[in-house]
């Protein structure tokens, strides 16, 4: 899917909406409250989502949608997921009423709304669409065919010490900030939170094995061909991670980046299986290694996700990693994006690309 989808959204919590857990949620109030108009959930008070959860400025929470269209949303974001899987009864019934109302749907569930007959008919009588984040098209579903030799726009991937450490939340933030600066730049969202938020990407976790580095060159080179300069890659996962090893280095040689940017969360010490976390100068020499069988490429910078840490010791953890590792390191979420994306431009004013030849021990020797 490519191009924003919906200005307006109501956005469906029915029973969820909380600071924690719900990421879509949580991402759509933090990072695109502009298009949010309204939340459904009637067992909050009717107050806003600030005051209710910390975040979302004064979106107003609602209790049906029929309170919603008075902020005359486009669209309703289905943006948690039902206990169980199955699609609840009353559910049906409010998505059966959004499209009667003449609201588009964006779903993040895994069960295809745009499969479902008497949704799809509906949309089609009311000229609507029906947005399934997790659906990957058959345009998708391809072999890589190796154009990032011959490509010049400029890859950005951030990569990850392990799940979950910010790799969203930093591609992000240096997107906005380029916008800011008038760059043209492209986000490319792998998971239905980050292609909600950028209005582009292909949901990598729903794409066979064989087709993610296929897909995510596809969705590269369009963005190319579209005249962006630089192209953001939402990084999944991690290469040390034992259960999602294959997304992330499906992702590593589907982008075939010219930079990375190394996401880490330094409070934690192991992962989800009790297993310690590589250090941050081995995760860095790892992926420069793997890019490097066919391309020269670095990590240039780390983006740290701090939330466990005091001011203080955030402080005294930056100049630790600047000192070992000679990069810049901060945690977007705190501070400006801006430092990061001058660190980008210096780095692609000296980047040559230079494809490498296919020998592995020649590459180690280089390295």
């Amino acid at each position: 899917m490519t191009g924003g989808h919906t200005g307006r959204m109501v956005l469906l919590a029915e029973g969820r909406l909380s600071s924690i857990g719900l990421r879509m949620v949580i991402a759509a109030l933090l990072y695109i409250p502009e298009r949010i108009v309204a939340v459904i959930d009637s067992t909050k008070e009717q107050t806003s989502t600030q005051e209710a959860i910390g975040f979302g400025g004064d979106t107003p929470i609602v209790h049906s949608l029929e309170e919603a269209m008075q902020y005359k949303p486009d669209s309703m974001l289905i943006g948690i997921t039902p206990l169980g899987g199955a699609l609840p009864e009353t559910w049906r019934a409010m998505i059966h009423q959004a499209l009667d109302s003449g609201l588009h749907v964006v779903s993040g569930l895994k069960q295809r709304l745009g499969k479902d007959p008497e949704f799809t008919a509906l949309a089609d009588r009311k000229g609507l669409r029906i947005f399934d984040l997790h659906h990957v098209s058959k345009s998708h579903q391809i072999r890589a065919q190796g154009s990032w030799r011959r490509r010049d726009v400029n890859t950005i991937l951030t990569v990850g010490t392990d799940s979950n450490t910010g790799k969203m939340t930093t591609a992000l933030m240096l997107y906005r900030e380029m916008q800011r600066r008038d760059m043209k730049v492209a986000m490319i969202g792998t998971g239905p939170t980050g292609i909600l938020i950028s209005g582009r990407g292909v949901s990598v976790e729903d794409i066979p094995s064989d087709f993610i580095n296929g897909a995510l060159e596809f969705e590269i080179d369009r963005a190319a061909n579209e005249g962006f300069d630089f192209v953001i890659v939402e990084g999944q996962g991690a290469l040390t991670n034992c259960g999602n090893s294959p997304i992330a280095l499906g992702l590593l040689h589907g982008t075939m980046p010219d930079a990375m940017i190394l996401c880490h969360q330094p409070a934690r010490e192991s992962d989800g299986y009790g297993l310690p976390l590589p250090s941050v100068e081995d995760s860095i020499r790892l992926h420069e290694q793997m890019i490097g069988v066919f391309k020269q490429a670095n990590v240039i910078a780390i983006g740290l996700n701090s939330m466990d840490l005091n001011k203080e010791d955030y402080r005294l953890t930056v100049t630790d990693l600047q000192r070992r590792t000679g990069l810049l390191a901060l945690d977007t979420m705190r501070e400006p994006a801006s430092p990061m994306v001058d660190t980008l431009l210096e780095y692609f004013s000296k980047y040559k690309k230079v494809v490498l030849p296919h020998d592995i021990s020649e590459i180690h020797d280089r390295i």
